[in-house]
């Protein structure tokens, strides 16, 4: 599902009505307020050129020339590029409808809510809480036009609402969750628990690992592909889990691409399971990750690192009452650059 920029301010004016009510409970994250100060600018580095500088796991060979085909099936030449860049946010919330990104407003009244939010339920003893999210289009490089390759991620220009999970049955069921993951049971025991240590150990020690894919890190396990979590863990830690399996069910969808690797230089591809060493994450609400106490002058973090490296470390990136958080998605992105592909974006 997806909306023009257009489309979201005509919703923040016909829906701003509804908001007085959830006032207290609906946080404005402020997003393009001070996005000098919050955007985690040095998440850009290191770039590589021809194939020369530093990769993640699971990036293109080192090659200076590369060639992709045109619409005929003729190849063109060009050179190769790896570089990060900024490209989703996604926000978690405990109020369905409630959209901290776009300045803290309901986008509707729960006349089709197949979710309640953050409801606190008890399972086997133990109380879980159901979170929401919002996934956005954030393509910052062309909005701000400081670099805009259309051939290299560039799919998107400007700031959309790309997928909101009140409209998603599968996002509050675990067991409905199964019809897109089914080999989730699979990850159900000690055995698996155990890997998803390992995984942990490793992304600390910064390896990103592709073959954990069952693992979210220090964060736990990626499966189900739902919001259900325990309720009174920390939030940082919580939604960074739940922004891990958001990317999982969007790539199992076919709503997020894989964008890593030398399949991907000449266009995205459909990818049915995350490529974690392909994402960073970065918090920008409630407490920038850029804004305060970034541990060893970093400000973004790689999926599933240990809470306390980049938030515990920091002095904690909680607000009592503004517990709604907003992640800036950092994606790696290889691609062939031909002199064709390089256009300013329209405007």
């Amino acid at each position: 599902m997806r909306f023009t920029l257009i489309s979201l301010i005509f919703l923040v004016a016909l829906f701003s009505t509804q908001t007085k009510a959830e006032g207290n409970a609906c946080n404005n994250a402020n997003v393009f307020s001070n996005i000098i100060n919050e955007v985690c600018w040095s998440c850009f580095l290191p770039v590589r050129l021809m194939g020369v500088g530093p990769k993640p796991n699971g990036a293109a060979p080192d090659q200076s020339i590369c060639a992709c085909n045109d619409a005929l099936g003729i190849p063109e030449f060009g050179y190769q590029l790896g570089f990060w860049q900024p490209s989703r946010l996604v926000e978690h919330v405990r109020v369905p409808w409630c959209a901290p990104a776009l300045g803290g407003v309901r986008l509707q009244d729960d006349l089709f809510s197949l979710s309640t939010g953050v409801d606190v339920k008890s399972s086997g003893g133990a109380d879980l809480a159901t979170y929401q999210y919002h996934y956005y289009s954030y393509p910052l490089f062309a909005m701000l036009e400081i670099l805009y390759l259309p051939k290299c991620g560039g799919e998107y220009t400007d700031f959309d609402l790309m997928y909101l999970s009140e409209i998603d049955p599968t996002w509050n069921n675990d067991l409905l969750s199964i019809l897109l993951s089914p080999e989730a049971f699979i990850f159900a025991n000690p055995i698996a628990k155990a890997w998803c240590t390992a995984d942990c150990a490793a992304i600390t020690a910064g390896d990103v690992q592709e073959s954990t894919y069952g693992c979210a890190g220090c964060d736990g396990s990626l499966y189900p592909f739902t919001g259900n979590v325990y309720d009174g863990e920390s939030g940082p830690r919580v939604t960074s889990l739940l922004t891990q399996r958001v990317l999982a069910s969007l790539h199992r969808k076919g709503l997020a691409k894989k964008t890593i690797g030398e399949d991907a230089m000449c266009k995205p591809e459909f990818w049915p399971m995350i490529p974690k060493s392909q994402y960073k994450l970065s918090m920008l609400h409630p407490v920038a990750e850029a804004d305060r106490n970034s541990p060893n002058g970093k400000c973004c973090h790689p999926l599933g690192e240990s809470e306390h490296k980049w938030s515990t470390a920091a002095g904690g990136r909680t607000i009592p009452g503004l517990e709604d958080y907003l992640y800036l998605l950092w994606r790696f992105n290889d691609c062939c650059v031909i002199s064709s592909g390089i256009n300013s974006p329209s405007k």
